[in-house]
């Protein structure tokens, strides 16, 4: 264990991060976090069924993508190349091959993607739900991550780029992807 696991066992209360500390106050989770900022800043749906929306996009990707179509993420991603040669053996031994993960993650790509099409589809606004929401923010990232593992990403999902460069559009967000640094995920 290094001494960064270390802080997090001790600093948080869940023995995990993340967490976001607001007016001596914690909030852990990622989803509790987002929906946080996103009503503080502006940036949740307009009603309960919007939200909702947000929700459950956010909770079907934790779904599509565990087991071994998660592990097919991190398995071809630069962080695996470092993990010692034991996890590999590893991972390997109970998930199985790459090839055999990405055949999962392919499935759960495909999916997913087509649910988000829909929901895209539904919504007419050119957002995910009536307005710039943080679900926006969030399905952006997860394309991005998608043209990383796979490159023909961009040609099955067409509808799914220009949604991406539609909210990339936005001036306010090109003023932070200037500035912004690249990561795999």
């Amino acid at each position: 264990m290094n001494n960064d696991n270390k802080y997090f066992i001790t600093e948080s209360e869940t023995g995990k991060s993340p967490w976001l500390e607001v007016d001596d106050e914690r909030i852990y989770e990622s989803g509790a976090i987002n929906r946080y900022l996103a009503t503080t800043f502006g940036l949740a749906g307009e009603n309960a069924m919007e939200n909702a929306q947000i929700d459950s996009i956010f909770d079907t990707y934790k779904d599509f993508f565990k087991d071994e179509s998660g592990i097919y993420m991190w398995v071809i991603s630069p962080y695996y190349k470092l993990a010692p040669s034991f996890l590999h053996e590893e991972v390997e031994k109970k998930y199985g091959k790459p090839e055999t993960l990405k055949a999962k993650y392919d499935e759960a790509v495909e999916a997913w993607w087509k649910l988000v099409q829909k929901r895209l589809d539904k919504s007419g606004s050119g957002f995910f739900v009536s307005k710039l929401s943080w679900a926006d923010f969030f399905l952006t990232d997860k394309i991005e991550t998608a043209m990383n593992i796979d490159k023909t990403f961009e040609k099955n999902f067409p509808k799914m780029i220009e949604y991406k460069n539609r909210i990339y559009s936005e001036p306010k967000i090109q003023e932070y992807l200037k500035n912004r640094k690249e990561c795999f995920y």
